[in-house]
């Protein structure tokens, strides 16, 4: 199967058919950074007025930081929780970028590195690795998210007249928040770049050791549930006679029905 289209239907069974119907919340929660990215600029060249535009920014911006907590506390995490959370990031931060960059044109640099991030993964989910966030990828999203906010911020002040702070000031600050992620997303681009170079055997400490703990969980889940016992037909031939044991749950329910026989 071509892996887009994997990705597309492990996208598609996270928002409308989960295994468990309660992964739809932060599976949701994390696609409204798609839905924000498209309105939070259209609000705002639009003149939204200020209350509803900034109760849209803090939903999205919260959304980051609940949706795993959300998943985690509901026990509901998931592979397409995880593809849905990745692909609800980097829409929100380019789709966030090109629509800022008439107003502060350097962003145009973060727009190319993150692009290039988004295509060292998808070409690394492609060859069949499971690409994951590493923790300079979660950290430079904040001085990005900053600066895109500040910069938004400038042209909202702008267009509704409100002068308390000089939009070109905060644009400057919006300015430097960008040229300070540059290095982290070029560092970041690294980072997946290497990831992606190591073989597929290559697995983390910690998700080997988990898949050990599994392993052996099932086995012994599987030793308890059916029990094998060998008799002999005949001492002198010895001809192996395998009784399958049931599990318990059904020996109590055959013993109930034996008792209400009796």
């Amino acid at each position: 199967m071509d892996s887009n289209k994997e990705a597309k239907q492990k996208i598609k069974k996270g928002l409308f058919n989960p295994d468990n119907k309660l992964a739809l919340i932060p599976n949701w929660l994390s696609f409204s950074r798609v839905i924000g990215s498209y309105a939070i600029p259209i609000m705002i060249y639009a003149g939204a007025p200020a209350p509803i535009l900034f109760s849209v920014i803090g939903f999205i911006g919260m959304s980051d930081f609940l949706d795993g907590k959300i998943a985690r506390f509901l026990k509901v995490e998931s592979e397409e929780g995880a593809i849905i959370d990745a692909v609800s990031d980097k829409f929100f931060s380019i789709n966030l970028i090109l629509g800022i960059l008439p107003k502060a044109p350097i962003f145009i640099l973060n727009g190319l590195l993150e692009s290039q991030i988004s295509y060292i993964n998808g070409k690394a989910y492609s060859e069949g690795k499971k690409p994951h966030s590493s923790f300079l990828g979660k950290i430079k999203i904040w001085p990005l998210s900053i600066g895109l906010g500040l910069g938004y911020l400038a042209i909202a002040l702008k267009n509704q007249g409100i002068t308390i702070v000089d939009p070109n000031t905060i644009i400057l600050a919006s300015n430097i928040f960008s040229a300070a992620t540059i290095p982290l997303e070029i560092i970041n681009i690294k980072e997946y770049s290497d990831a992606r170079n190591k073989p597929i055997n290559e697995m983390p400490k910690q998700e080997s050791k988990q898949n050990e703990q599994t392993t052996e969980k099932e086995k012994e889940k599987s030793k308890e549930k059916t029990k094998t016992t060998t008799l002999s037909l005949d001492k002198d031939k010895k001809i192996p006679l395998i009784v399958y044991e049931q599990p318990k749950e059904k020996e109590e329910v055959q013993k109930g029905k034996q008792k209400r026989l009796k």
